[in-house]
């Protein structure tokens, strides 16, 4: 794309209606993805050009914002675009988030525990930015009112809002359900609604990939994205809970000797255990092939089964409070799994 075609594209979304607000899951032209501290708008396009790099003056149809990094925490966003991060397909323990780079449509980024907060000031006082100088922010007085820090600066007034964590208890029929609203990090929901039942014993039908493989999947409520013909062989099932956090997966994936940066089976274990902690659990055989079995508790389990040319690594992966319940799935899996080649 031209300077003039970026440049044209820029200043075609700074004119944008007020009233017209975009979804995209890629920034345009002159800005760039960037995560923030508000659960409601978790990334926005940050503009680009140098000029507006501490959120100071924002260029019309931009914004002020606070974003994640303590170092560098304010920006100008754009006001009429709204980025949602994408939907791809990724390794257990990753998501899909927005990318930068023009010719991937998304990144995979590793799941980790806790919140990504931007600049903390001390109890009743609030950040605003201070442009030019060694500190990217300062701490300033906050009304009598305000009792908790604040994340996000008011650069209207220096002053801001307050959001005080409440704790949950909740009742008969309901269980607790963790957000990633560091505000309100638990929520009550109704047991019948937190999360769809695992599928019964009559709620799976066969998949069959001719020549290779076959196994039971759940019939509904599993979105099933078939990559078996990738240079990586892979069959991803996900449930999708609508719902922020870790999702739930079951991934089969092919790997063969003959495919670049291959890694045998051995050393594929091994990196379970030294990089994710995992522990090895037994090897019992799957399909009439020895297997080795990995799990890290109520977090991920793998079995990497021995083939001729390499191995299939078949990997579940949950948030802990939901882990034993879909559980079964990956066992029916396993127990179905027929192969079709020698």
């Amino acid at each position: 794309m031209s300077v003039s075609a970026a440049a044209w594209l820029l200043a075609a979304a700074f004119a944008a209606p007020a009233s017209a607000v975009q979804a995209v899951t890629r920034c345009p032209a002159g800005t760039k993805p960037m995560r923030t501290p508000d659960s409601r708008e978790p990334w926005v396009c940050a503009v680009a050009d140098e000029r507006y790099r501490d959120g100071v003056e924002c260029p019309r149809g931009s914004r002020a914002v606070t974003v994640s990094d303590p170092l560098d925490p304010f920006k100008c966003a754009l006001s009429d675009v709204r980025l949602t991060p994408p939907t791809g397909a990724c390794p257990p323990g990753h998501r899909a988030v927005p990318t930068a780079a023009e010719d991937k449509d998304y990144e995979c980024e590793r799941i980790q525990a806790g919140f990504r907060t931007g600049p903390q000031c001390p109890r009743g006082y609030v950040p605003i930015p201070t442009p030019g100088q060694m500190k990217p922010f300062k701490c300033v007085a906050a009304s009598p009112k305000v009792l908790e820090p604040v994340a996000e600066p008011d650069f209207s007034s220096g002053t801001g809002t307050v959001r005080t964590p409440r704790a949950v208890r909740c009742p008969a029929g309901t269980e607790r359900r963790y957000t990633e609203d560091p505000f309100a990090p638990v929520e009550c929901v109704s047991k019948d609604s937190a999360a769809p039942k695992a599928p019964g014993a009559a709620d799976y039908r066969r998949y069959r990939v001719v020549g290779d493989l076959s196994f039971e999947s759940p019939k509904t409520g599993w979105h099933l994205d078939d990559a078996w013909r990738d240079e990586t062989a892979s069959i991803y099932l996900r449930l999708d809970l609508r719902r922020d956090g870790r999702p739930i997966t079951v991934t089969l994936s092919r790997h063969r000797r003959s495919e670049q940066g291959y890694v045998d089976m051995k050393t594929a274990a091994w990196r379970e255990k030294e990089w994710r902690g995992a522990l090895e659990e037994g090897r019992e055989e799957v399909a009439g092939k020895a297997a080795l079995h990995v799990g890290v508790k109520d977090e991920a389990k793998t079995a990497f089964i021995r083939l001729a040319d390499g191995y299939l690594a078949v990997s579940y992966a949950a948030p802990s409070d939901l882990f034993e319940r879909y559980l079964p799935v990956y066992q029916r899996i396993l127990k179905s799994l027929r192969f079709e080649t020698p």
